[in-house]
């Protein structure tokens, strides 16, 4: 009798984990597929809830659910909210410049501005030219003065890895075109420059075609902190490698790191002038004061032009509407990576002090 009545029991069972086990466990392996902690936890959270409906405990396996969708909430908050924001963008895009004015101030000749301005009162985009991994610049139109020894030929470039960065004439001026391989960064950047609209040292949003993931932004006429530190010496490599070694806030007070650090800021002060590390630390606070945590500050994306200190590249930044503890911690990690990168001016550099 006993054998009979458990028959139902174990056929019921052995469908609620057949049902479950598509969807559950697909969900679990691809969390345990993408990096960080939340796609380990989540996926930690999946098998358990597999595992308790085999059991045929539902309430049980509602716990762990529940978990789940805490881990994923705020990601698809955030994404959502973005999302919302980049739709916003695109409804008040009207910046426009002077493309022959910018022309001139790279240094192309009178011939060649004549020809692309006329090109694009035609209505065609003009390809000036590709920056490469190292943002060496291949022309597409000759001589670019501006550029001096960034300039490289075909065979030298060296593709990006995560977007395709375009230097281009459109009929409404000089641009950068960007071209994201994921959505992620695309909608991240578009929302990050939208919110930055008022402020002045970061590129203008110019144009965006959401469907193939393409922004163009105002092109901020000056070179990178980046190429001008390896043509002083401390190669792109060498600045790749400090920013890797960067342990985390407050701990990067090692002998080593110390070393490197030292080397680098001593490149930084003979390249830049004395009020580099005032600008940088005021453009930071006026990021920051507009609710946008940078996540990726680096010699490379920061422009020295004539009017001052840019910074560029937001493809990493987060926005935050309140003044959470993760906006407070992200803030302080942002301040902290500066202070490794450009040194014991900015934002101060209790580490140096304490080390010595």
């Amino acid at each position: 009798m006993k054998s009979t009545n458990r028959r139902p029991i174990q056929q019921m069972t052995l469908f609620r984990f057949e049902i479950s086990t598509s969807a559950i466990a697909r969900g679990a392996l691809k969390a345990l597929s993408g990096p960080g902690r939340k796609a380990s936890a989540l996926a930690a959270c999946l098998f358990v809830a597999w595992m308790t409906m085999a059991l045929s405990s539902v309430l049980m396996s509602s716990i762990p659910l529940v978990f789940a969708m805490w881990i994923v909430g705020p990601s698809l908050a955030e994404r959502l909210r973005t999302w919302l924001m980049v739709r916003h963008v695109e409804t008040r895009v009207t910046i426009a410049t002077q493309g022959s004015e910018v022309l001139r101030a790279m240094g192309v000749d009178r011939a060649t501005i004549t020809e692309i301005i006329s090109r694009t009162a035609d209505g065609e985009e003009v390809r000036l030219g590709r920056f490469d991994q190292g943002n060496r610049v291949l022309s597409d139109i000759g001589s670019i003065p501006m550029f001096g020894d960034a300039l490289i030929g075909g065979l030298e470039f060296q593709p990006r890895a995560r977007q395709a960065v375009e230097l281009v004439a459109t009929t409404r001026g000089i641009a950068i075109k960007k071209s994201y391989s994921d959505s992620r960064s695309f909608f991240r950047e578009v929302a990050a420059l939208g919110r930055l609209s008022d402020v002045k040292s970061v590129p203008k949003i110019v144009r965006i075609d959401r469907q193939h993931r393409v922004l163009y932004q105002t092109f901020l006429v000056g070179r990178d902190l980046g190429s001008l530190m390896a043509r002083a010496g401390f190669s792109v490599s060498a600045q790749h490698r400090l920013s890797c070694d960067y342990p985390g806030m407050g701990t990067w007070n090692s002998a080593s790191s110390l070393q490197k650090r030292t080397i680098a800021v001593d490149t930084l002060h003979r390249v830049t002038n004395g009020t580099f590390a005032r600008d940088m630390e005021a453009l930071i606070e006026s990021i920051h004061q507009s609710g946008v945590v940078i996540g990726d500050v680096k010699f490379g994306n920061v422009i020295i032009t004539s009017d001052g200190v840019c910074l560029c590249d937001f493809d990493h930044a987060r926005i935050f509407t309140r003044n959470t503890m993760s906006f407070i911690l992200d803030r302080e990690r942002d301040r902290d990576l500066c202070s490794y990168i450009f040194g014991s001016e900015l934002f101060g550099d209790p580490h140096l002090s304490a080390a010595a």
